[in-house]
């Protein structure tokens, strides 16, 4: 074989490896970079190892925003797959131009833009423009006011995030019960599986893959949220849904704290990671 022939493969890898060297390792070789340093205004002042990451680990205001983050993501992500679930169940039944039209319905939210149907809702729920608070005073009721309420706040961030991304889930679930062999669920059912017994014991079982697919991905989506958080609540009223990205964000482009921003983001990275890791063993996932 020619040197050129064995050259070749890695001819045709060196535009991708460039592009995840650019765009993915070497920005996170530069966070870990600011991140043992004292960096402020991007001036790299003086080296402090890990004193940042001490300092985002004891604080206790970031360590209740990582709290926050996962139980606003925890409840969003069981929500959204419980109805993904339901939804391709419900699809699954139908074919043709039905079925491609309640598919497009569902997944519009994850294709629109964050920004744009985040603040779409945020004029739905506003307490004085708002289309929400206009239905309820036609009924002789008082305004809500949904978002200036902490606990309020929480459930309509929760909700904004699970229309967000029902759609992506419910699409990787169908395709698995689209894979799943129609011998296998005849020969259930004439083994007098019933219809919980069918999708406990055949369809749960058998569309595990995309299950995780999906739960991973929407995990990382969630936790990573900064839009939809920022542009709907802005993480108030008070901290009530200040997330960890909006701790991120303040830091490093509003204070300009870059060293304890990196540090944090990576702390947040290494948590998603684990979570990650953790999905796939917990599953033992095969493809």
């Amino acid at each position: 074989m020619k040197k050129s022939d064995k050259m070749f493969p890695y001819l045709l890898l060196a535009p991708s490896a460039l592009v995840i060297l650019f765009v993915l390792i070497a920005p996170l070789g530069y966070s870990v970079y600011c991140s043992l340093y004292q960096c402020t205004y991007m001036r790299f002042t003086k080296f402090v190892g890990l004193d940042n990451f001490i300092k985002v680990l004891t604080n206790s205001d970031y360590l209740k925003a990582f709290g926050r983050t996962f139980y606003i993501s925890a409840v969003s992500l069981v929500i959204a797959l419980v109805l993904a679930v339901m939804f391709a169940l419900w699809i699954n039944k139908y074919s043709g131009i039905v079925a491609y039209a309640i598919q497009l319905l569902v997944l519009i939210p994850w294709v629109t833009s964050q920004v744009v149907g985040t603040l779409l809702w945020k004029w739905i729920f506003s307490e004085d423009l708002g289309v929400l608070n206009y239905l309820v005073k036609q009924v002789g009721l008082a305004p809500l006011k949904v978002l200036s309420d902490p606990k309020t706040a929480v459930g309509v961030l929760i909700f904004v995030m699970t229309w967000r991304i029902i759609g992506y889930a419910m699409v990787q679930i169908l395709a698995g019960l689209k894979s799943i062999p129609k011998s296998v669920e005849e020969a259930a059912i004439i083994d007098g599986a019933g219809k919980w017994q069918l999708l406990r014991f055949v369809r749960l079982p058998m569309i595990k893959t995309p299950l995780l697919i999906s739960t991973i991905i929407l995990t990382l989506s969630n936790i990573n949220n900064l839009t939809v958080p920022l542009s709907l609540t802005g993480g108030g009223p008070g901290t009530a849904t200040n997330v960890i990205t909006i701790s991120v964000y303040r830091l490093g482009f509003e204070n300009y704290q870059f060293g304890t921003s990196s540090a944090l983001s990576i702390v947040l990275f290494v948590v998603t990671l684990a979570l990650s890791i953790g999905y796939v063993k917990a599953v033992k996932y095969e493809v």
